[in-house]
């Protein structure tokens, strides 16, 4: 197993729950300190998401289980309206960006990635502008039209750059839902469509990366998963006062910053 293959594995488990893409910042180091190619590392990248949203059933083994059993057939089909939307959006941006992703060289696909976080950052920082403390918004479940723009929103992240958990947290908050609800609704949100999308890749005939291994996938999945288990529980206790859109703005000039050298050789 490579030193990389473990940095990609705690990149992924500390930073999914974070406003902050975790495949954008995988992308991001396996391009630039790796010889994979783009549209393998982004095979790559979306396998990874496995370990994390196994580490979400392992947190809500309770909230799973009434789920599988019809026993909360209220957040089931929220469940299922949400990844259907999902589905409608993330497609058609996935078969895209497979196909064009080897056009985004070098640095050119830092650039992308730093532009899709300060979109991510924008996103963050909307709710901020309505003037309320998390305290102060309705605590209520989300409606089936919430899930439905949710799941339209989630379906974009599969752009590199734009967070999955950032997008989906502030779609929730600007429609009233109270922060902890919102983060319950988006890690839960997680586990259908990386199961859609995995699905996906076998049909396309992608069973698992070729980049890695089956023993490696397997310890690096498992890396995600501890990891990923930590960083959702740590995110539940900061939730209600922790800020992360001046971090996910930070991040875009750092992404932006190193594809600047690619604007002089376009020139």
């Amino acid at each position: 197993m490579e030193l990389w293959q473990i940095v990609v594995a705690l990149l992924q488990g500390f930073l999914e729950w974070l406003p902050i893409s975790s495949e954008g910042q995988v992308l991001f180091f396996i391009n630039n300190f790796t010889e994979i190619t783009p549209d393998a590392a982004l095979i790559l990248a979306v396998w990874l998401h496995l370990g994390t949203a196994l580490a979400v059933v392992a947190r809500y083994p309770r909230i799973m289980l009434d789920i599988i059993s019809l026993k909360d057939k209220t957040l089931l089909r929220l469940l299922l309206i949400a990844t259907v939307a999902t589905a409608i959006t993330a497609i058609p941006l996935y078969v895209f960006l497979k196909d064009s992703i080897n056009v985004f060289q070098g640095e050119i696909l830092n650039a992308l990635v730093g532009v899709l976080l300060l979109v991510t950052a924008l996103a963050l920082y909307l709710p901020t502008r309505q003037g309320k403390s998390a305290d102060s918004v309705d605590v209520k479940t989300p409606t089936d039209k919430e899930a439905i723009l949710t799941g339209l929103v989630q379906g974009t992240s599969v752009l590199p750059g734009l967070s999955r958990s950032g997008v989906t947290v502030s779609a929730l908050l600007m429609q009233k839902v109270d922060r902890e609800t919102a983060l319950r609704f988006s890690f839960l949100m997680s586990v259908p469509a990386v199961i859609g999308i995995l699905g996906l890749e076998i049909l396309t005939g992608n069973p698992i990366p070729q980049s890695v291994g089956l023993f490696d996938l397997i310890i690096i999945e498992a890396i995600v998963f501890v990891v990923g288990l930590a960083s959702m529980e740590l995110l539940l206790r900061l939730a209600r006062w922790l800020n992360f859109w001046k971090l996910c703005l930070i991040l875009a000039c750092i992404a932006i910053a190193f594809g600047i050298p690619a604007l002089f050789n376009i020139a």
